[in-house]
């Protein structure tokens, strides 16, 4: 992976949930585990239909150095302030050296179907 490719400075968060006695989630926040260099590139785009308006979706792939901590229940926080949710995270060709993120960012997903 060649350094001058990752030209983005991004965030990536993990959910933090806190419960209460009861069980009940109080508290829904995201804490950031790393503060890594990115590659971003949009690779392809789509409408989506949801309560009767359009909304964008963007499928983006986002390449990182190698981090074991990554998976799909992160999320990445671009320097602009874009919110990528990871849906994909797949090595390169099976080896150590650098991580592929498959995001969607613009698609509302909570709430049931966009």
């Amino acid at each position: 992976m060649q350094a001058g490719k990752l030209r983005y400075r991004v965030s990536i968060q993990r959910p933090l949930r806190i419960q209460n006695d009861a069980g009940e989630v109080i508290v829904d926040q995201w804490a950031e585990i790393a503060r890594v260099w990115a590659a971003i590139e949009a690779i392809s785009g789509r409408e989506y239909m949801a309560s009767s308006e359009f909304r964008a979706g963007i499928t983006t792939r986002i390449r990182i150095r190698w981090r074991s901590d990554v998976d799909a229940t992160a999320r990445v926080v671009a320097g602009d302030g874009t919110i990528y949710s990871i849906d994909v995270a797949m090595p390169v060709k099976g080896l150590t050296r650098e991580l592929h993120l498959l995001c969607s960012a613009g698609v509302i997903t909570e709430g049931g179907q966009p």
